[in-house]
């Protein structure tokens, strides 16, 4: 009989007991959600050897192969180990760290798997007050949804107009899904307060008319989904792919400093503000 320590131990390597008693899950981590392909095919003998022959895939990109027994865990941790990959991604501690494929998808605005990546390497299970995600999307469709995680980075591409140069074709209406950019009259009108910063409107233009003023990464703190959802606060400041590391490593260390034992960023911001937060970072950030 398998104790509860047994049990607990177990999920602190990325090993989970399944409702089928006897039997086992175990997590393999990705770097950035991606695996090699022979890294697949190693996965793919476990599952046939020691599994049911299928996979999993979680929500954080990681892959499980279920239907594991008891008897059988060392052999695969072995199998695993020899195959470079790494299992775990449970507990107190920074979570296996996502990218949308905004890396090759046309619309990403910054290479997401490369500096989550660079980020995996750095933080991934740092320890920390409470479990903690962080997730990089390459645009504002944020299809991997940024700012439901403790922490979330957006691309933004930010505009400027010069007027003098529009010829009001219209081109850029056609691109503008939030429809920001309307004609009237036969005159090119800019609702900025629903521009979501895409930078499709530039692309489009023909003329040089609407330019990229500035392209960076929105950065968001204290969201979460489960049994409490919350949308996460945005920092001020819009941030260079390089500054992110540091960015992160900032982050991490105020919210080390103004948080309490199982308490995630959002509780922090819920209990002192987002201003108090970010003043604190700041000085962090000046030192």
């Amino acid at each position: 009989m398998i104790t509860k320590n047994e049990l607990a131990e177990l999920k602190a390597q990325g090993i989970l007991a399944q409702q089928q008693e006897g039997y086992f899950s175990i997590r393999v981590l990705s770097r950035a959600g991606n695996f090699t392909s022979a890294e697949l095919k190693t996965l793919a003998e476990i599952a046939e050897t020691y599994g049911r022959g299928y996979l999993g895939e979680t929500t954080r990109l990681a892959i499980e192969i279920p239907w594991i027994t008891f008897e059988n865990l060392d052999a695969v941790k072995s199998a695993l180990t020899a195959g470079g990959l790494v299992f775990g991604g449970t507990g107190k501690k920074i979570r296996p760290l996502v990218a949308c494929k905004g890396t090759v998808c046309q619309h990403g605005l910054y290479d997401t798997q490369k500096l989550c990546g660079i980020c995996h390497d750095q933080f991934f299970g740092r320890d920390l007050h409470a479990k903690t995600k962080i997730t990089f999307v390459g645009c504002p469709n944020n299809c991997a949804k940024a700012n439901t995680n403790d922490i979330g980075l957006v691309g933004q591409a930010y505009i400027q107009f010069d007027w003098d140069a529009c010829l009001n074709c219209g081109k850029c209406t056609k691109v503008c899904r939030t429809q920001s950019l309307t004609m009237l009259n036969q005159k090119l009108l800019w609702n900025e307060r629903q521009c979501v910063n895409c930078g499709k409107c530039a692309q489009a233009c023909t003329t040089g008319a609407i330019t990229e003023e500035v392209r960076g990464i929105a950065v968001y703190l204290g969201g979460r989904m489960g049994r409490g959802y919350r949308f996460g606060d945005r920092l001020t400041d819009l941030y260079a792919a390089e500054e992110i590391p540091n960015l992160i490593d900032k982050i991490l260390e105020t919210y080390l400093e103004l948080g309490k034992d199982g308490e995630r960023i959002c509780g922090v911001l819920d209990r002192i503000g987002i201003s108090a937060f970010e003043d604190a970072l700041q000085e962090r950030l000046e030192d």
